[in-house]
């Protein structure tokens, strides 16, 4: 179990990895396809900033809702999330822009940890039961276990996009 430092630190440095990548990808790239068919780099860089955007509800759900992850399921079909969340994605990252995409994580960012820094060690214990929408966030969720996500969404989303750079970054240097 991660201890609530711990889970910091990495939010923090999942920050600056994020940052890294967005200064790595050249602008022309942004509109480039990635291993990821749902969106361009750019769209997927923008949707890399949602998950802490809104994790600040999910943490709400976890301590005083737990009963809405039951009934969400039921209410909202896993292929209305993906169909909504691959929508608005590309209605967010409309105005793709080097500053827009860093200013936009860097809001979630600064929302996540004004959310996390209000928990104790105690709150990161408490869990409930996700559906098995996000294979990197299902079955019994704990709070520490939802603030890694950030990490591990990042992760999984750098992997799309890192395939696609190899050839852009081949041009950039080529005479």
């Amino acid at each position: 179990m991660a201890t609530k430092v711990e889970l910091r630190n990495e939010i923090e440095e999942t920050r600056r990895r994020f940052h890294q990548l967005l200064d790595s990808i050249p602008d022309e790239a942004f509109a480039q396809p990635n291993s990821n068919p749902a969106w361009t780099i750019g769209e997927l860089l923008y949707h890399m900033s949602i998950a802490p955007k809104l994790m600040v509800a999910d943490v709400e759900i976890i301590l005083k809702r737990p009963f809405l992850l039951t009934l969400l399921p039921k209410l909202f079909p896993e292929r209305l999330f993906h169909w909504l969340n691959a929508r608005l994605t590309r209605y967010g990252a409309r105005h793709l822009t080097r500053q827009f995409l860093a200013a936009e994580y860097d809001k979630a960012h600064e929302r996540i940890l004004q959310t996390f820094n209000r928990l104790d060690e105690t709150d990161l214990q408490k869990s409930v039961r996700y559906p098995k929408w996000d294979p990197l966030l299902a079955g019994d969720v704990t709070l520490a276990y939802l603030f890694g996500y950030i990490k591990r969404h990042f992760e999984s989303h750098a992997a799309d996009i890192q395939p696609s750079l190899v050839p852009q970054m081949a041009k950039a240097t080529q005479p």
